[in-house]
């Protein structure tokens, strides 16, 4: 069994709640996703690690039996790494955009927008301070977004030639037989458009599309909170018409030194003498504005 520490690998500590479990899994699984490091092994092999150290540390059981014992005592257990199981769950409101990183299961609005060989909307992660979030800001981002190849038209063939798909015959979908019942699924080889490559574009290798750069400010409202998403018109993926798909950011707020955020509340540890408590007194305090009394 691979040695690796699972709380080092989400970059938390031993006492660490649930919460910050959640938070820190939300961030390095957006992160370390192979969808937003392609062709990086390294990143893919990362995030299997993530995924696994969730589904250990999230579980209180598989949790104290890994801070007793190990990975060796979760083995007896049973336990054999990273199941695969969707952890959609913990993304909240971000599942609506999640389609684009993590596969057809968190659609956008129960509509899938692609262009054959990719989706047209994109989803990338902005981490914020705290004071950011609060008081809002603007932020540049730097995006890089596919666009079909110039070469192939996006359709990953060589000149752009393309042939019947042998796995479908074109329909795009594939049939497998189990007694009496009869399972269609979409063809893995063709990827459900029912055609694919003689010979793969030699510029993009197949893939069908090219990588662009841009940068543009987008304005963050006050009071953005950690796991809400950010909607750009048209600054997503292009189809081979060059229209645009939607780019959605999934903010990612720091924790402050001294305060605490719970929704719109906001929580502050103050030192209180034990006198001023018998006798009372005017004590300044800190708040997100300006200085505060306190009686």
């Amino acid at each position: 069994m691979e040695t690796f520490d699972y709380y080092e690998v989400l970059e938390i500590t031993r006492i660490s709640d649930k919460e910050t479990i959640k938070k820190a899994y939300r961030k390095m699984a957006l992160k370390y996703h192979p969808d937003r490091n392609p062709d990086d092994k390294a990143a893919e092999e990362q995030f299997k690690r993530i995924n696994e150290a969730y589904e250990v540390l999230s579980d209180d059981s598989k949790r104290q039996i890994y801070d007793k014992y190990g990975k060796e005592g979760l083995q007896n257990s049973g336990f054999s790494g990273f199941s695969g199981r969707d952890f959609s769950d913990i993304f909240g409101d971000l599942g609506s955009i999640f389609e684009s990183a993590f596969g057809a299961n968190f659609g956008f609005g129960g509509q899938k927008r692609s262009s054959g060989k990719y989706n047209l909307d994109e989803l990338i992660g902005l981490e914020l301070s705290f004071k950011e979030a609060i008081f809002g800001c603007k932020k540049e981002i730097h995006n890089s977004f596919k666009k079909a190849c110039s070469h192939c038209y996006g359709s990953g063939a060589k000149d752009g030639k393309l042939e019947t798909c042998n796995d479908c015959q074109g329909k795009g979908q594939v049939y497998m037989r189990q007694g009496f019942m009869t399972f269609a699924q979409t063809c893995p080889t063709c990827k459900g458009e029912g055609n694919s490559a003689k010979e793969k574009c030699p510029k993009c290798k197949g893939k069908g599309f090219e990588i662009s750069e841009e940068s543009f400010e987008v304005s963050i409202p006050e009071g953005i909170d950690d796991g809400n998403r950010i909607r750009i018109s048209g600054r997503g993926n292009a189809d081979k018409n060059g229209k645009r798909g939607d780019l959605y950011i999934a903010v990612s707020v720091s924790e402050d030194e001294n305060f605490v955020r719970d929704g719109n509340n906001v929580y502050i540890e103050v030192p209180v003498f034990f006198t001023s408590i018998v006798l009372g007194a005017t004590l300044k305090i800190p708040s997100l504005r300006g200085e505060l009394e306190l009686k």
